[in-house]
């Protein structure tokens, strides 16, 4: 059984972490009580109290919250707001930004993070889930940051992000959902 890594992220990073929570749970944050500050274990207290699905459903929910507070914290260090980047075409920005956020993961999650472009689809490879789920209660909270991501790289086109079910890796098609 893989343990969880340790979170380094950044001052910003957390308090990037702690909107999310605060703004898809609302007054009812404290059932992750002391884990509230980190990721650490989240999408199994939010399994355990809600249920299995209410609780990946909301780990969805809050990695997409996670991800659009982060972004504007780094994108203009990952480059994204360089003209070069801003104006490639969306399939295009979309593989290097995701490149480029598989670097940051590595930072802030001291997680191995590959990212492998193939011809139909992108699969982004991690170590273990940052957030502390075991692969089998799956990492529904990183499906979240990738679709939020990935919405905002491709000028707000939906992609359908697939957790692979028995390898800790997510599936992005090529092409959105539309």
């Amino acid at each position: 059984m893989a343990v969880a890594p340790k979170m380094v992220g950044t001052e910003a990073v957390q308090t990037a972490w702690q909107a999310a929570i605060e703004e898809i749970l609302g007054p009812e944050q404290d059932v992750l009580g002391e884990r509230l500050p980190s990721w650490q274990g989240a999408v199994a207290a939010l399994c355990g109290y809600y249920g299995e699905r209410a609780g990946k459903g909301l780990s969805v929910r809050i990695g997409r919250a996670f991800a659009r507070r982060l972004v504007p914290l780094f994108a203009e260090q990952a480059g994204f707001q360089s003209a070069a980047f801003r104006f490639l075409p969306w399939p295009r920005k979309v593989v290097r930004g995701l490149e480029r956020l598989g670097a940051f993961a590595r930072q802030w999650f001291v997680v191995p993070v590959t990212v492998d472009v193939q011809e139909t689809e992108i699969v982004w490879r991690f170590a273990a889930c940052p957030f502390g789920a075991t692969w089998a209660g799956s990492c529904a909270l990183w499906q979240g940051f990738l679709q939020e991501i990935l919405y905002w790289l491709s000028g707000g086109r939906w992609f359908a992000v697939h957790l692979d079910g028995k390898k800790p890796l997510l599936r992005v098609p090529r092409r959105p959902l539309h």
